[in-house]
């Protein structure tokens, strides 16, 4: 079981996100901004950050710098937005796997799955 955080400003997607994740026998905390995610940050470990791109406030890309700079645990970058171009920012700022929305459950958790064995090996 792993630790993850999720950023995330929408509620919908939060739920549906965290519901499969916590049926994978993960424990999921929810952020639902960018703020948010760099608070608890501060205050808890965690094995893994989904983090949403587009948020208002503190985007999820400012999210991914400053974990990156904190030398924190790897980011699975989240968006609507599947350009080449936003790929490119997630993974240039410092996330290790992006994956556009929407995505099927089996997709997220092989991903998942994938970022924590990396980090555990």
């Amino acid at each position: 079981m792993a630790r993850i955080l999720l950023v995330e400003d929408e509620p919908l997607v939060a739920h549906t996100v965290r519901r499969i994740l916590e049926r994978a026998g993960h424990q999921v905390e929810w952020a639902a901004s960018g703020q948010a995610a760099l608070a608890r940050l501060g205050a808890m470990a965690y094995d893994l950050v989904l983090c949403d791109l587009v948020m208002p406030g503190v985007s999820g890309l400012e999210v991914i710098q400053e974990l990156k700079r904190l030398g924190g645990p790897p980011v699975l970058a989240l968006s609507a937005s599947v350009s080449t171009k936003s790929q490119e920012e997630a993974l240039r700022a410092g996330a290790k796997a992006f994956l556009g929305k929407p995505f099927d459950a089996q997709t997220l958790l092989s991903l998942v799955e994938k970022l924590l064995d990396r980090e555990g090996a």
